[in-house]
């Protein structure tokens, strides 16, 4: 998964406009993010280190790598608080990157089976 639609997932996750996103990153119009968002753009790290000082709670991990949740910790204010949509999601996009591991994982296994059988018939010979 890249990174423009792991940053819509968490825009959407946030509850927020993509305008709104861009000013708690310190932005005054939404256009450098809405390039990333698709993919015109990627982000820098400057805008990626904004976005972690700007929601805490958000994984960087995740952020970067797609790796994890998309929420390291509850964010410390109630108003903000990880709903069960947001855990569902979560637990979604978690299955989907098990999903993609194990057809990448299934692919190397066949592509090695193929091999090591190419290798046996040209040993044979």
């Amino acid at each position: 998964m890249t990174i423009h639609v792991r940053l819509q997932q968490l825009i959407e996750a946030l509850d927020v406009s993509v305008l709104e996103f861009a000013r708690q990153l310190g932005e005054n119009r939404g256009e450098k993010v809405y390039h990333v968002l698709h993919g015109r753009l990627k982000p820098r790290y400057d805008t990626l280190e904004k976005i972690l000082v700007a929601f805490p709670h958000v994984n960087g991990d995740w952020l970067i790598r797609g790796e994890g949740m998309m929420f390291r910790s509850l964010p410390a204010s109630p108003s903000a608080a990880v709903t069960t949509d947001e855990r569902l999601r979560n637990m979604e996009f978690l299955l989907f990157q098990l999903n993609e591991r194990v057809r990448v994982l299934q692919e190397t296994a066949d592509d090695l089976r193929a091999e090591l059988q190419a290798h046996r018939r040209e040993n044979a010979n």
